[in-house]
């Protein structure tokens, strides 16, 4: 997954981001340009889905705290993601 740590003034947010589409995890745009391409192609589908998991920073709160949430979190939702997305 990619993972990007935002800032506005000073809020801050983490957040963790992949495309998930017939049964494949990308972290790479262009790769996924080129799988969408290619499913197009062969599979006329052209679906698929950007999954974004986005947690605040409250105060002075350590990165690595708000990490571990985002991974466990990442963890209990992955398992259904195939349910929603398509295969």
């Amino acid at each position: 997954m990619n993972r990007l740590l935002i800032e506005k003034g000073e809020h801050k947010q983490l957040v963790y981001y992949w495309f998930q589409q017939r049964g494949r995890i990308v972290t790479n745009e262009y790769l996924m340009k080129w799988y969408l391409f290619w499913d197009a192609m062969t599979k006329s589908r052209t679906d698929g889905a950007l999954i974004r998991l986005t947690t605040g920073l409250s105060g002075g709160q350590e990165v690595s705290v708000a990490d571990k949430k985002l991974e466990a979190f990442a963890r209990v939702i992955s398992p259904v993601i195939p349910e929603y997305v398509p295969q």
